[in-house]
């Protein structure tokens, strides 16, 4: 053999060794344990898909407030000889609250009653002398001028009467009372409050943005503090421009029913639904 044969035998050696290792791979039991892998099953995730209406919901801040609320005044001035304010108790249109003295007026009345007559027996006397030309005409309209003038004044002081009276001017309740028994008073005092409670309002405000939702008659639920109870009102009106400094809307909502928890003065959170989309 020649010095060249030697030179192949090597590469003879490795090709053996490669193919050996070659059948050792497939016959090896791994090999055969990963070759059914696509027999495995797949796992995937899935979704149920519903119809479902959408909304943009916004929650503004509401203050809950009486129906009507009232600050109870005199008219005139006077002192106080009769008070009746059940504070916080329920009262009846045309309850009298206060009375004030009214002693001077009732004398001065009687006072006009009694010129008033004399002025209409002068007036009737000058009637029959006009008749006969014992006065002139003019002598005889002055009389009845004065007539007129003491029932005109007449009218004047009874309705300052009237007006030492003071009652409630509709069914509520009444707040606090101001001013005690003998108590000289003037129109700038208050003597009490009066709210009608058996209904409520609610005024709240919304962005400019949301104006043209608030509509009169829409339903906005709302809820206060110290219940889960959620309420409802519809809404009554709108104030008539946008608040410059805020942009913002303020409207004014009735509140349907009564609730222990709804009291004049809370907080409510209003809850307004807009663009809604099936």
């Amino acid at each position: 053999m020649s010095l060249k044969d030697y030179k192949w035998i090597p590469v003879a050696i490795l090709v053996s060794v490669l193919f050996s290792c070659e059948d050792e791979k497939k016959n090896s039991p791994s090999r055969n344990a990963a070759a059914p892998r696509g027999d495995r099953p797949m796992q995937a995730e899935g979704f149920i898909v519903r119809t479902k209406s959408i909304s943009e919901n916004i929650e503004v801040p509401g203050t809950l407030m009486p129906f009507e609320e009232t600050e109870i005044r005199p008219e005139i001035s006077g002192r106080i000889v009769y008070l009746n304010v059940p504070e916080g108790k329920f009262v009846s249109k045309g309850t009298v609250l206060a009375k004030l003295f009214d002693g001077d007026l009732q004398a001065q009345l009687k006072k006009l009653q009694v010129q008033s007559e004399i002025a209409e027996q002068t007036a009737k006397r000058y009637k029959e002398l006009l008749k006969i030309g014992g006065v002139s005409q003019q002598e005889y309209d002055l009389t009845e001028l004065e007539v007129n003038n003491l029932k005109a004044d007449m009218q004047l002081v009874s309705v300052d009467i009237y007006k030492t009276t003071i009652r409630a001017p509709y069914s509520g309740r009444i707040g606090l009372k101001s001013i005690s028994l003998g108590a000289y008073v003037t129109p700038t005092n208050i003597i009490t409050t009066i709210s009608q409670v058996s209904k409520l309002k609610m005024e709240f405000t919304v962005p400019e943005k949301y104006s043209d939702n608030m509509k009169s008659g829409r339903i906005v639920n709302f809820t206060v503090a110290g219940t889960n109870k959620k309420f409802s009102s519809a809404i009554m009106a709108t104030e008539s421009n946008i608040e410059a400094n805020t942009r913002t809307l303020k409207v004014r909502s009735v509140v349907d029913g009564i609730h222990p928890s709804l009291v004049p003065g809370a907080f409510a959170k209003v809850t307004l639904e807009m663009d809604k989309n099936d």
